[in-house]
């Protein structure tokens, strides 16, 4: 049996993760995270270790107790790359390193989950490809960067000693997941902005406009977590295909404006009836502060991933609304419905 240890594993990619791995049985998962509120499951298979990562002496057992770590934590949350920019990168690359170093000095697979921001404002017509499209940052004073460059200097650590050293790593590269769990409802189990399907679904539950950046211009290519998931276990399967690989994970099929988001995910809350869509126009810096910045579209060229994990994204954003708004109704209305 295969251990593997999850970091960030009672988050939303990695709750979902980890119950795809042991609905295979032949995993032995260590879940690692602060809280574990999105974990629905209970299994023999399944150990939780509650803690930060920056506590000292907790990789070091995760890696020292597992085969294979898969690294999902990140502080990802868009409104907190320009008013929280050294606590990004922080954790984004400061507190990761020694978990790099662990795995090389120990000698275990590292899974490590980046994002698609590193791209950052590249727009090849082609679309983003892992080893060609080169990287395009905003200044410093575009805070908003702060993830996106600290994601990539840790992926230039992994590439560094992967290919200079001795690790066994792969780097995903997720495009615009979503799906049941994902992130927080300002007001009821969290505070600030969480990203825009969370914002739009709040706005939906509690009767208000929704806000569109800029006018929801922006593009995004969304995929469903159990497309994205499917793809991680085959990375998990493939370790020879996949060794030193980084690997873009999206659906370039699902490519969609935000404003139209906003009226497919209103028109599947409203079950079908007539109702008009509320939406307020905000623009990036009244929505999340000064040094935002932005990109128009990000669409990702998955080659690769079909190539190497024999897969292929399937599902559109049509067949994935339902049950996400079916989700956030059973976690959040009955909270909504007595706060209105």
């Amino acid at each position: 049996m295969v251990s593997i240890g999850i970091l960030g594993g009672g988050g939303f990619l990695g709750s979902h993760l980890l119950a795809a791995l042991l609905s295979r049985g032949d995993f032995q998962v260590e879940a690692v995270d602060t809280t574990f509120v999105k974990v629905a499951t209970s299994h023999p298979q399944l150990v939780l270790t509650q803690g930060s990562i920056d506590e000292p002496g907790l990789l070091a057992g995760v890696v020292a107790r597992n085969q294979i770590v898969v690294s999902t934590t990140a502080l990802c949350n868009p409104s907190l790359y320009n008013t929280q920019p050294a606590e990004v990168i922080h954790a984004n690359f400061t507190h990761l390193v020694p978990l790099v170093e662990l795995c090389v000095r120990e000698q275990k697979r590292l899974i490590h989950f980046s994002t698609c921001e590193v791209y950052g404002k590249t727009l090849p017509a082609a679309g983003l490809n892992e080893d060609l499209s080169p990287f395009l940052l905003g200044p410093v004073a575009k805070e908003r960067w702060s993830y996106a460059c600290a994601k990539q200097l840790l992926e230039r650590l992994l590439w560094a000693h992967g290919q200079h050293g001795d690790l066994n790593f792969t780097i995903v590269r997720p495009f615009n997941v979503i799906g049941p769990r994902m992130d927080f409802i300002p007001g009821i189990d969290g505070e600030g902005i969480p990203r825009v399907l969370a914002c739009f679904m709040r706005a939906l539950l509690f009767g208000e406009a929704l806000p569109l950046v800029d006018g929801g211009r922006q593009r995004r290519s969304f995929i469903y977590v159990d497309d994205f998931t499917e793809a991680v276990l085959r990375v998990i399967e493939r370790e020879a295909a996949c060794r030193g690989q980084i690997i873009n994970i999206g659906n370039p099929h699902n490519n969609t404006r935000i404003d139209e988001l906003a009226s497919r995910l209103s028109a599947v809350f409203a079950s079908g009836k007539d109702v008009p869509v509320r939406r307020v126009e905000v623009s990036a810096e009244e929505f999340y502060g000064a040094g935002y910045d932005d990109v128009v579209e990000r669409i990702p060229d998955i080659d690769k991933a079909r190539s190497l994990l024999n897969w292929e994204p399937h599902t559109s954003l049509e067949q994935m609304l339902a049950p996400i708004v079916d989700d956030y109704r059973a976690r959040y209305q009955p909270q909504a419905a007595g706060e209105q």
